[in-house]
């Protein structure tokens, strides 16, 4: 029997399918990063760009194709995170544009929308790339479409667009030379067809196995564990539950009580809240498919989460953050340093920033509002617009220091009335060298002027480490390998963190180089660093060499050279 057509509470269903799935599987996304380092949250930034939609989608109450799909666009812009999550968002603008009025859609006018969804996300990127997720959205749309003149049936429809992704998907390192070098394909091009995925399982009338995808990833957590050279009997002895397992479960006349009493038994750390529709549930057990299993016979499981708690014990041990008594052996603690306040200011800065200790020196820079995020943590482009509002001040300038964050910032300025001017600061270096220009007393166009020069002249270096083996620019590297890049570039690899910090200075120097300035993160000790200060020291005499507590997570050193 063919679907003939689609309605907004079908595209409801669609979605939320969508996004449960992509969240179970966004750890297979993150993988495809081209550069083996530690922050390839493309998964994750397109799970919680679709949560977002999902949930302003639920607030409609029209069955209106058109006015759910217009709560998806309008939430997934709120929600979108880093430039995959942006680029999803423009997905949904132009698919809500193709569909405005409509009841709902047959399987020609959804295939138009397919293809009005990838032309908008075309317009919004200044310089489009092939071989990215708006290649895999264009060639699966344009089958889709292609298939719609001939079939009436929407799910033959749409199973045409995720065979043709798949296709346009495995191309992608031959369109990218970038892609083929590391052995990966893209990852905004996967988790598109990841969260198409979880949608033709709604529209074939199926159900997605939770105990399979909870077995799944207890499988990966394992294998986390054992990265970091933990056994079974160390996490047994110091954690009787191991799985932390949280999500909702929407369904109707849902039974909290009775869903307390059946989940206490397989494990601590219950919470079971919400009402007779909605439910959040949190618990600790070793067995989460058993849990998802339960609870997904009750209704759909949305906004699914599982963690191996041994692993974040191990990662929060190794990873501690240094004492005030070590930061202030490194930074002058002066009060007077950290006041930079100007009273009615005309403008203010709004930061994204990574570890107290730079949250601290941006502060000392003028900063207003900081937003805790960089690697991995990308913020929402809600996050960045209640940080503005939250200003005193009329004009904001807003420093997202990543350039995963750049394109979420940018779209900020149509959301307020307030004036607001993205410095695209793309590191924690280039936004300090911004910073330097700043005059909170000059109209916002001259500071805009000023730090853009400023932070145009900063060379960016960063040391983090190698997650798994790889290849780039012909260099052979091998998970836990240390790695140095510059402005972006990976330039040095090594066996050790002084090593490689060592000769990615040499390499960032010129003969217009003057002062180097290291953030050291929370990887490292105050006492390894200050060994690492007294050899550069010595290693280059004619530069003025300056060393900070950044308290940064995943990355062991930030470097800026002027």
């Amino acid at each position: 029997m063919q679907l003939e057509f689609i309605d907004g509470a079908l595209l409801k269903q669609m979605i939320q399918a969508s996004s449960s799935w992509l969240s179970v599987n966004k750890g297979g996304v993150d993988a495809l990063n081209v550069f083996p380092v530690p922050d390839g949250d493309t998964g994750t930034n397109m799970s919680l760009t679709l949560q977002s939609a999902a949930r302003e989608a639920e607030k409609v109450d029209s069955n209106s194709v058109g006015k759910v799909a217009q709560a998806l666009a309008q939430g997934s812009l709120m929600g979108a995170r880093g430039n995959s999550g942006v680029i999803l968002s423009q997905l949904f603008r132009g698919f809500a544009q193709a569909v405005e009025g409509k009841e709902r859609l047959n399987a020609k006018e959804f295939a138009a929308a397919l293809k009005s969804a990838y032309q908008q996300a075309y317009r919004a990127v200044m310089k489009p790339v092939e071989g990215t997720m708006l290649t895999v959205a264009r060639e699966a749309a344009t089958a889709a479409v292609e298939e719609a003149k001939k079939n009436a049936d929407i799910v033959a429809v749409a199973q045409v667009f995720l065979l043709e992704g798949n296709r346009s998907l495995a191309k992608t390192p031959q369109l990218l030379p970038v892609l083929k070098e590391a052995g990966v394909v893209d990852a905004g091009g996967k988790g598109l067809l990841v969260a198409w995925e979880g949608a033709i399982k709604i529209l074939k009338g199926g159900q997605i196995d939770w105990e399979l995808v909870a077995e799944d990833q207890a499988k990966k957590a394992r294998g986390a564990s054992e990265r970091l050279g933990l056994s079974e009997q160390t996490i047994e002895e110091s954690l009787k539950y191991k799985y932390c397992t949280e999500f909702l479960v929407r369904g109707k006349n849902l039974n909290l009580d009775q869903i307390r009493a059946k989940l206490e038994p397989r494990g601590d750390s219950l919470l079971v809240v919400g009402d007779s529709n909605l439910a959040k549930v949190h618990i600790h057990t070793n067995n989460p498919g058993w849990v998802l299993e339960y609870c997904g016979a009750l209704g759909d499981l949305l906004e699914i989460d599982i963690n191996n708690m041994a692993e974040q014990n191990a990662n929060f041990d190794r990873r501690a953050s240094e004492t005030d008594s070590e930061v202030s052996t490194l930074l002058e603690d002066d009060p007077e340093s950290f006041a930079n306040v100007v009273e009615d200011r005309q403008v203010s800065v709004v930061s994204v920033v990574a570890g107290n200790g730079l949250e601290r020196i941006f502060r000392s820079l003028g900063v207003d509002n900081i937003i805790h995020g960089g690697q991995t943590m990308n913020p929402s482009t809600q996050d960045l617009l209640e940080a503005v509002e939250s200003c005193q001040s009329d004009q904001v300038i807003i420093l997202p220091n990543n350039g995963n964050v750049v394109l979420t910032a940018q779209q900020v300025p149509q959301l307020t009335k307030k004036k607001v001017v993205v410095i695209p600061t793309k590191s924690i270096p280039q936004g300090i060298g911004a910073l330097l220009a700043f005059d909170p007393s000059k109209k916002i166009e001259e500071n805009e002027a000023n730090m853009a020069s400023s932070f145009a002249t900063v060379k960016t270096g960063e040391v983090t480490y190698a997650i798994r083996n790889s290849r780039y620019n012909g260099v052979e590297i091998e998970e836990k390998d240390i790695i140095g890049l510059l402005d972006g570039e990976i330039r040095t690899v090594g066996k050790t963190t002084k090593e490689v910090t060592s000769e990615l200075i040499q390499v960032m120097l010129d003969e217009d180089s003057e002062l180097i300035s290291l953030y050291y993160g929370a990887d490292v000790s105050s006492a390894e660093a200050e060994e690492l200060y007294k050899e550069l020291v010595e290693r280059f005499p004619d530069y003025e060499i300056e060393l900070h507590y950044g308290g940064q997570p995943l990355y062991f050193y930030f470097i800026s050279v002027e």
